[in-house]
């Protein structure tokens, strides 16, 4: 794990009202459940969550970015409590109605921007229709939603569509593998992490030094990657190297940003996601 230095803290008590109490096992079930509730009934209702700045000072830095769009699906609108895996899912289909707008009727997935460069559009009615159809497809409930339930519920949303899914999972002996999720990335697949504990954050570059503030929660969560930025620094110290995701992250104070892979976060597992 990589050590970084944190030069601030502040707690903030966030959307604690009309938040449920995150549930990890159900009926005896030994799979973890995902429970975060994100932006609901107007309210960002998410777990107690805190926010870091912390600071990276270099001699010198290289960088490495591969992202799918300049500005990628960000939903964050909840149709219920405990639903981060149904906005998820939404995010992932919304992605994917850029190549096949029957996918979300009567909704615009986007444009391009210098013929090159690819911009989402914002969540709508449309995108939050999916979100709602997703909770229950998943058979979410006030204590979350499962991996598999995830997986059944993608699938049987994209069936209706006249889709296929294949997933690919991105851990290799229980950890994550940073090779194997950006192939699949660079393979047009996004992927979907199940975490417990979480960051985004948004990063800014100086001369000598960068510096990322983080929103952090201990919830059990699920996001979307949707690219990936490795920074490599020499410092006094050493050498450092820095993985994060561009994700869309389903939370409403920071809907989208840079998600590091080392930093006060478990990575449970991880799916590359190809709906074709």
């Amino acid at each position: 794990m990589l050590h970084l230095t944190t030069i601030g803290l502040s707690i903030l008590m966030l959307g604690t009202l009309g938040a449920a109490p995150c549930a990890s096992l159900k009926n005896g079930d030994s799979e973890l459940h995902y429970c975060e509730t994100v932006f609901y009934n107007g309210i960002d209702s998410t777990q107690e969550q805190s926010t870091e700045i912390v600071r990276r000072d270099f001699i010198s830095r290289e960088k490495n970015k591969y992202d799918l769009a300049i500005f990628i699906p960000s939903y964050t609108h909840s149709p219920a409590v405990s639903s981060c895996a149904a906005v998820a899912g939404s995010n992932l289909i919304g992605f994917y109605d850029r190549y096949d707008e029957d996918l979300i009727p009567n909704h615009k997935s986007g444009s391009l921007i210098g013929g090159v460069a690819y911009s989402y559009s914002v969540q709508d009615d449309e995108t939050f229709a999916v979100a709602k159809t997703l909770y229950d497809y998943m058979g979410t409930d006030e204590t979350g939603t499962t991996e598999a339930q995830f997986v059944d519920g993608i699938k049987k949303f994209c069936k209706e569509k006249g889709k296929s899914v294949t997933t690919t999972s991105c851990m290799s002996s229980g950890s994550f593998s940073f090779s194997k999720a950006k192939t699949y990335i660079e393979a047009n697949q996004p992927i979907v992490f199940f975490v417990s504990g979480y960051n985004v954050g948004h990063l800014s570059e100086r001369d000598t030094y960068d510096s990322i503030g983080y929103v952090l929660s201990t919830a059990n969560h699920v996001m979307v990657g949707f690219g990936y930025s490795v920074y490599s620094y020499v410092t006094a110290a050493g050498n450092v190297t820095d993985y994060y995701f561009n994700v869309a992250s389903g939370v409403a104070i920071k809907p989208s940003g840079f998600y590091n892979i080392n930093y006060k976060t478990r990575i449970i597992d991880a799916l590359a996601v190809d709906i074709y």
